[in-house]
């Protein structure tokens, strides 16, 4: 068993109108909603079933906009989530370029892709199948969500959580 808190700095990254403060909001609040307290890191703890016990976590979720210039702000991160708008076309090689220089900066974060708003699929211009090449052999994780669609949000955020927990136990 573990005793000693754990905290875990999860940064959220994408362009301006990706979805990060919905999708954070989602996370942090179970709501849709951006609320304009939403500055700097988000609190939020999280139960984990693994291995027989439940565990509860402290997360920080921190937003950052934009891609450049986000070094400073990744430095001590645990995982990173990258916040694709699926209903915006975008320069997938640039995303790929940062998804690996994300996976081998610093402490080496987790690195999850979240392709966002997938309520909206009608008007997808990137799929799922575009983020494929990024995988890194399986280090890079890809999601469809939506802050509209709850349970999706859910299903990243419980697999974030248990991704971290693994990684936390392997280096004890």
């Amino acid at each position: 068993m573990i005793s000693t808190k754990l905290t875990w700095k999860v940064s959220v990254i994408g362009e301006p109108g990706a979805g990060k403060s919905s999708l954070i909001s989602r996370m942090a609040y179970d709501s849709d909603s951006i609320s304009a307290s939403m500055r700097g890191l988000i609190r939020k703890r999280v139960s984990i079933q693994h291995d027989g016990e439940n565990r509860t976590v402290e997360v920080l979720f921190q937003e950052i906009n934009g891609f450049s210039g986000a070094e400073s702000l990744l430095s001590s991160s645990n995982a990173v989530i990258i916040v694709v708008d699926i209903t915006k076309p975008m320069d997938l090689n640039e995303l790929g370029k940062f998804v690996h220089f994300v996976s081998n900066f610093g402490k080496s974060p987790l690195v999850f892709i979240a392709g966002s708003k997938l309520d909206r699929r009608y008007e997808a211009q990137i799929w799922e199948s575009d983020f494929d090449p990024m995988k890194n052999n399986g280090n890079v994780k890809i999601y469809m969500v939506s802050s509209k669609m709850p349970d999706t949000v859910k299903t990243m955020l419980n697999d974030v959580s248990l991704n971290l927990l693994k990684r936390t136990m392997e280096r004890r």
